[in-house]
């Protein structure tokens, strides 16, 4: 039995319609694993392109390509560049766990809705929580920096004394406290996580004009197919 288990946590927003919450769970093994294997990927294709010398890997950026180091970089090596990644974190076994809001259809159904960030973050501890079973350690859960930081560690401490929001209400027994907030450019595998949320925000909020770029992100998206489906994962909007 590995002695830690990681949750890292990163989000993706499309304006004020979406909201999501990514979670990439693993061992200490598979942390190690892809933080080698990234940050080789990065060392490969700076060789080609100096700019990309210790380049963070996000998502958003990366896709968009607007801001230094990607803009000026082909689009078919930028996708190549994703397509490594998803590949690594398939190869490792992690797990996926992604919550979304949608933002319209929750205040059209409540009249006091609960902020997207909170319901979301809510939601996805209590997936983490449920996915660690009584032959696993416990879950220790790593988020990229916000400035709602404090927020969120209120926000779980509450949830630890009197639950969660829901009918599925729970204290997270299986989640270490406090949650840790690290800067996303030290740790490759938060960088991962974002890339798969952001994917994943993409292919569901996004009606792609050009086919061809329809088919890449559904052909990301199936590399990581297995580990983001029951048993192994799961992705949901919520309402």
């Amino acid at each position: 039995m590995e002695s830690v288990l990681h949750a890292y946590v990163d989000e993706s927003e499309r304006d004020d319609s979406h909201y999501f919450l990514g979670a990439l769970i693993v061992n200490e093994s598979q942390a190690d694993y892809l933080t080698r294997e990234l940050d080789a990927l990065v060392v490969k294709h700076s060789g080609t392109v100096p700019a990309l010398t210790d380049v963070e890997l996000h998502g958003s950026t990366m896709m968009r390509a607007k801001e230094k180091p990607w803009r000026g970089v082909p689009l078919r090596l930028r996708f190549r560049i994703l397509e490594e990644v998803l590949e690594h974190v398939d190869a490792c076994g992690a797990r996926i766990y992604i919550e979304g809001i949608d933002i319209r259809r929750q205040h059209a159904r409540y009249t006091h809705p609960t902020p997207a960030r909170e319901l979301a973050f809510s939601h996805l501890f209590e997936r983490i929580n449920e996915c660690c079973t009584i032959h696993e350690p416990r879950i220790k859960v790593i988020a990229d920096e916000h400035h709602t930081s404090d927020i969120s560690r209120s926000n779980f401490s509450r949830y630890q004394s009197i639950g969660t929001y829901g009918y599925r209400s729970s204290n997270l027994p299986n989640i270490d406290s406090p949650i840790e907030f690290i800067p996303s450019h030290t740790s490759r595998v938060l960088q991962a996580a974002d890339i798969i949320t952001y994917l994943y925000n993409r292919l569901m909020t996004v009606p792609e004009r050009d086919a061809r770029a329809h088919q890449q992100k559904h052909r990301m998206w199936q590399i990581v197919q297995s580990g983001s489906s029951w048993p192994q994962g799961r992705t949901r909007i919520w309402p």
